[in-house]
């Protein structure tokens, strides 16, 4: 019994030990990832190097024939009115031309005194009609709390004004279409093309001129119908179209936002530092390739485009879809925002990749642990088939009530499920490790140790904590940058 008793106490020491070790071991790992993180050398995709060195993921072992999204029916094209931008806006200009801007009287007609479009879009989706009006309310509490918050948040709101800037100017560059594409896309184009060598030499050269532009990840796809909103397009308006015979391919691009206000979203960030680059790096574009002989038009959210962005994304091969609706990159993760230029001009496409984003998104769920609208699905597998396409389900509605809620001076986004991807890291040892790594692990054991360690060693706030009071507190997932602390450089 003894000799029994030792082997077993033995066999427990051992036991405990090791995974004793393996904890310490893992703690050590954290930590140097941490501190590596910190790190601003690791900050990518801004043109530190030009010609796509900033693109330091090798895409081609991971080249597959299929995207890793899921078809499940006949795919539909998307109805303008499913952009909740274009749906706001045309709720905004009814309530303010026949309801004088009086939102009770509108909200007492209900879905059935609305024009015909939007009726039958709300319909079909009654919540979101309910949702529209709580977000108006949210946006009122929002500027009248805003006095609150001005001086605390001094720098980050004007940060994001002077990024927002470039948008919102008249006659900003690039122009808004003007009349068809069969028109506004030919204008100024080049009589005397050169003919290319090749296809592929075509889709070399418009990859090194978008990196001298100053893009970080530029992909090629041709372009399908079902990516081409319906219903509305730039420069003619509201009605069906066909999808013009020169939109034949598409150049993706993708910047990051800036990685240090990204991390301390959702008081200190903005989507418009992106927005505002993208829209200058496509807008050259743009301009380049009809000075070299083909049709092109520019297509750059938030608001200047026809077509949806993530899977056009996916197609080109610049990474997969994530449980949070955004395309997530190998590189940037979900700190990618995306525009595109549509044109004729020859070129070989792109292949997507499968490096196993789909497959991790399904075990994480920090994104829906930590939205503070509660708008993404926990699921553990997409199931919702949304116009042919099965993905896991995002209530926009209830997402805009949250860029209505946090403390900022008007509606200028959440952002929390982009900064807490655990995919959304820099470019340092630790997600070197976890981007080379991962995809080429049949097992799924570095997929789940470094999902263990982002839960364990990585503080997370809490959803409602994003929030002002009395809901939460005005938390940040990550420390703003000095140069956003009002309280360094000012006494408040």
């Amino acid at each position: 019994m003894f000799v029994k008793s030792s082997i077993m106490d033995r066999r427990n020491f051992l036991k405990y030990a090791g995974l004793g070790s393996g904890t310490l071991a893992l703690a050590g790992f954290s930590v140097a990832g941490f501190v590596a993180g910190r790190g601003k050398d690791g900050n990518t995709g801004y043109g530190k190097t030009p010609y796509g060195k900033d693109q330091f993921f090798n895409r081609k072992p991971f080249w597959v024939e299929k995207p890793t999204y899921e078809a499940v029916g006949n795919p539909q094209r998307i109805d303008y009115l499913d952009r909740l931008f274009k749906r706001n806006a045309e709720m905004y200009q009814f309530i303010y031309s026949v309801g004088q801007g009086n939102l009770e009287t509108i909200k007492v007609q209900g879905i059935e005194g609305l024009p015909e479009h939007l009726r039958a879009y709300f319909q079909e989706h009654p919540k979101a009609f309910e949702e529209f009006f709580t977000a108006i309310e949210k946006s009122q509490e929002q500027k009248a709390n805003w006095p609150k918050y001005r001086d605390k948040y001094l720098l980050a709101d004007a940060w994001s004004s002077a990024h927002s800037s470039p948008l919102k100017i008249r006659n900003s560059f690039p122009p808004e279409p003007q009349g068809t594409p069969e028109d506004w896309d030919f204008k100024g184009v080049n009589p005397y093309p050169l003919p290319l060598k090749s296809p592929k030499h075509g889709s070399e050269l418009i990859k090194k001129i978008a990196h001298s532009f100053g893009a970080t990840l530029v992909g090629i796809a041709k372009v399908k119908p079902e990516w081409v909103y319906q219903g509305f397009l730039r420069g003619v308006g509201k009605g069906d179209f066909e999808v013009p015979e020169h939109w034949k391919y598409a150049v993706v691009i993708a910047v990051p936002h800036e990685w240090e206000s990204f991390y301390a979203n959702p008081t200190y960030g903005t989507s418009y530092d992106a927005y505002s680059m993208l829209r200058f790096i496509a807008g050259k574009l743009e301009t380049f390739i009809r000075e070299i002989g083909y049709p092109a038009r520019s297509h750059v959210p938030p608001t200047q485009y026809d077509l949806v962005m993530p899977p056009l994304a996916i197609d080109a091969g610049l990474g997969e879809l994530g449980r949070n609706g955004v395309l997530i990159t190998p590189e940037l993760g979900g700190n990618t925002r995306l525009a595109a230029v549509t044109t004729s001009m020859p070129f070989e496409p792109d292949k997507p990749i499968d490096v196993g984003i789909a497959e991790f998104c399904k075990k994480c769920k920090i994104c829906a642990e930590e939205c503070p609208s509660e708008s993404i699905s926990s699921d553990d597998e997409p199931t919702q088939n949304i116009r042919g396409f099965k993905r896991w389900s995002i209530d926009q509605d209830k997402c805009f009530t949250a860029w209505n809620s946090v403390g900022t001076s008007h509606p200028r986004g959440c952002r929390v499920c982009l900064a807490v991807c655990p995919y959304s890291r820099k470019n340092n040892w630790l997600h070197t490790l976890a981007r080379e790594g991962d995809p080429r692990d049949p097992s799924g054991i570095i997929a789940s140790a470094m999902l263990a360690m982002q839960k364990n060693f990585f503080d997370y706030p809490g959803a409602n904590e994003y929030l002002p009071p009395p809901d939460g507190n005005n938390k940040t997932y990550g420390k703003a940058p000095d140069w956003l602390r009002t309280e360094e450089w000012f006494d408040l």
